[in-house]
């Protein structure tokens, strides 16, 4: 069976330089309150986050700041079309997710 190694590009959260911040605080803290997750930065680098008060689930925050992507079909659709979908190959020395769970149930015995 041949695995395909998939790379991905996540967006970038939407930033807002200081400067930025400062001279227009009223639209920038508005964008917030509409529910976007903003980055503040000074001189480029990340310094804060600027999160929404009404607190959302922590997937769907990070959704907002780009570090999930939802994907577009559910399982369910995806096995009711028949269609075989291949496993994605990770990158990295770790274990596979069979030798974790392999071992997980040799301890519970």
């Amino acid at each position: 069976m041949s695995h395909m190694s998939v790379a991905m590009e996540l967006p970038a959260p939407a930033t807002v330089g200081i400067r930025e911040l400062k001279q227009n605080a009223s639209a920038v803290v508005a964008r917030a309150a509409r529910g976007e997750a903003l980055v503040v930065t000074d001189r480029g680098r990340p310094v804060a986050r600027l999160l929404p008060l009404e607190r959302k689930g922590r997937i769907q925050e990070m959704i907002d700041l780009g570090q999930i992507i939802m994907p577009e079909r559910s399982i369910r659709d995806v096995i009711k079309d028949g269609r075989h979908v291949p496993p994605i190959k990770l990158t990295g020395n770790g274990p596979s997710i069979s030798e974790v769970l392999e071992e997980l149930r040799e301890d519970r015995f």
